[in-house]
Parts: C-alpha cells; structure tokens; sequence
C-alpha cells in the first residue's frame, strides 16, 4: 500500500506543477497572445469538430441502415409472420438510431454552449 503512495503522490505533484505552469503562461504576454488567437478560431473549430462527428455518424448510420436493408433483403425469403417481426425490430432500430443522432446533435450544442460560458467566464472576447 505505501508503494502506491508515493508514485501518486509524484503525479499528483507533477500535475499541480504542469498546472501551475500552464497557468503562468497563459497569463504572460505570449500566452494572452495565444489566448487572443484560440478565441478568434474556437468557434470555426468547434464547427469542424461537430461537422467531423456528424459525419462519421452519418457514415455509421448510412452503414447500419444498409446492412438493415440487406436483412430485410434476406427476409423476403421467409415467412410473412417472422418478417413482420422483423420488420418492427428494423423499424425500432432505425428509430433508435434517429433517437442517437438527435441526442448526439442536442449534445454538441450542450457542448458548445458550455465552452462558449468558459471562454466568457476566462474574459476571453467573444468570437466574431
């Protein structure tokens, strides 16, 4: 137990003096430097960022809606009572995955809004 102790405690040290560093320097003439500039792209990032991901979401969704359209393909094959089921399974999923892609967008914007009261709460200016 005193083994774990004492490699905690040089991280922990370790990250409070990363810390304090970082925060020395953000608060230097370069740092405000690099702060002015974060502030006049974070929005443009923020919008890359939430492009990037909807992207790959959509390619996610893409691929699962044609993989569900491929089983649906097969099951043409058997009997009309299973394919009804599986019909209500498909159309569940395509609602599930309607349902993530709505989160996924409604969470991004919680995100957005959360850096955004960060940068405020840093008297960073707003992006323009």
């Amino acid at each position: 137990m005193k083994n774990d102790t004492v490699p905690r405690g040089l991280f922990f040290m370790a990250g409070a003096a990363t810390g304090l560093a970082l925060g020395y320097y953000l608060h230097s003439e370069k740092g405000q430097a690099l702060r002015e500039q974060l502030s006049e792209n974070w929005e443009e990032l923020l919008q890359q960022i939430g492009e990037q991901a909807q992207d790959q979401l959509g390619d996610l969704l893409n691929m699962i809606r044609e993989s569900i359209d491929k089983g649906l393909a097969f099951v043409e094959e058997l009997d009309d009572e299973l394919l009804d089921q599986v019909e209500t399974v498909s159309d569940d999923a395509v609602d599930a995955m309607d349902d993530a892609e709505e989160s996924f967008g409604n969470g991004m914007e919680r995100a957005k809004a959360r850096l955004r009261q960060k940068f405020y709460e840093a008297g960073l200016p707003p992006a323009g």
